[in-house]
């Protein structure tokens, strides 16, 4: 059975429900959804350097944010 970790995605949004591009996938990964919820918030007070209106995590599974970014889900 493959296991499956989660990674965290730094999301960069626009005004008026602009649609959202990822920015940064961070290092490292949770082995958990919770986990990674619970890191976000100092995470993203520590990213000052964004220029976007908004600035959100999305926390997913490796292999899913692999093909939406178009990386080797085991990278």
């Amino acid at each position: 059975m493959q296991e499956i970790f989660v990674a965290m995605a730094i999301m960069g949004c626009g005004d008026a429900g602009a649609a959202c591009e990822t920015l940064k996938i961070m290092e490292p990964d949770f082995e958990t959804g919770a986990e990674c919820n619970a890191a976000a918030p100092g995470i993203l007070m520590r990213l000052t350097d964004l220029d976007y209106p908004e600035i959100h995590v999305d926390c997913d599974a490796r292999p899913k944010l692999a093909a939406r970014m178009k990386l080797d889900p085991l990278g």
